[in-house]
């Protein structure tokens, strides 16, 4: 293995450490590779994690399988392991989050309005995006590719039982000999992402939508983040809203409160006349069924619009009200 002619002793005469480090890559090695000290090192090693796959201070590791479903051997990354024998293994085998780029989160403030109807925005924020200078690839059209010395142009690195992505030229199997200038041979820059984002009817402050795919590009090849978008709606002069319904202040004179009568109020749709009840009291409040906002499900319905009558109480009474 490469790493074994990295650290051999015979290649670094001057170098005390690589003996030992040299020494420790055999004993991985020998461990993974021989059943029987796989079984003593769970024994001597695993006993006081029984039964938890995290490490100290909640650092996670992992729990190896074989193939008749035994268990093998299992390491956290602050207790089991060596430091040395756990950056062997960061040193042989790509981290497989490094294929999926950060998430973006942003804000995205709505009128009312917005929010109940549902509306299109074009939204711009910085994200890290393909370099221009190279289309993305990290190197020049023209640049000179050799044969990765690592996995020998497989793009795979296996120690039994373990087969992962080549590290060094991250599972391409080749090796680039001269990078984009822009880039530094990523492939990716920083710069402004537009996204045009469809906001669905009914959305409320806390709310937040995803996109997929939208978010950062980490390098060539990887998977790009999610783009999360949380909704901040803006409060209306007009409509306050409790989830999906909706309420809304009519205010009426003492004489339209005794007899009734009609009233223009307005509604999500537009305005329309309602009915008011003979005898209506200060904030009595009238339901107007499925007049709120969508409520989403298996089945898309409405919550309820409530009028809040308020009524104005005359100040001086004149002689025709006095009788």
């Amino acid at each position: 293995m490469e790493l074994a002619k990295k650290y051999h002793p015979d290649a670094n005469k001057n170098n005390p450490s690589a003996k030992r480090k040299f020494q420790e890559i055999t004993d991985a090695y020998e461990t993974l590779q021989d059943a029987k000290k796989r079984r003593e090192y769970d024994r001597t090693h695993v006993r006081s994690s029984e039964d938890t796959e995290f490490g100290a201070d909640g650092a996670q590791g992992f729990r190896f399988y074989d193939a008749s479903g035994a268990r093998g051997f299992r390491y956290s990354y602050q207790t089991n392991f060596s430091d040395s024998f756990s950056k062997i293994f960061s040193e042989i085998f790509q981290d497989e989050m490094d294929q999926f780029a950060p998430d973006i989160q942003t804000e995205l403030l709505l009128s009312f309005s917005e929010a109940a109807k549902g509306c299109t925005k074009d939204l711009c924020f910085d994200a890290f995006v393909p370099c221009d200078s190279c289309d993305g690839r990290g190197y020049p059209l023209n640049a000179k590719v050799k044969v990765c010395p690592t996995c020998r142009g497989t793009g795979m690195v296996t120690i039994p039982p373990f087969t992962s992505t080549c590290n060094t030229c991250k599972g391409s199997g080749q090796i680039i000999e001269e990078y984009c200038i822009s880039c530094q041979g990523s492939g990716v820059v920083e710069g402004v992402k537009e996204v045009k984002v469809t906001i669905p009817a009914g959305v409320d402050s806390g709310d937040t939508i995803r996109i997929p795919e939208a978010g950062n590009i980490r390098r060539q090849g990887s998977q790009p983040g999610n783009l999360f978008i949380k909704i901040k709606v803006a409060d209306d002069p007009v409509f306050a809203r409790d989830g999906a319904d909706v309420y809304v202040n009519s205010n009426i004179s003492f004489t339209q409160a005794i007899l009734g009568g009609k009233v223009e109020v307005p509604t999500l749709s537009g305005k329309i006349q309602v009915k008011i009840p003979k005898g209506c009291q200060h904030e009595e409040l009238l339901v107007l069924r499925g007049k709120g906002l969508p409520k989403h499900g298996f089945i898309v319905h409405h919550g309820d619009q409530y009028v809040r009558f308020r009524v104005n109480l005359p100040t001086v009474i004149n002689d025709r009200q006095r009788a």
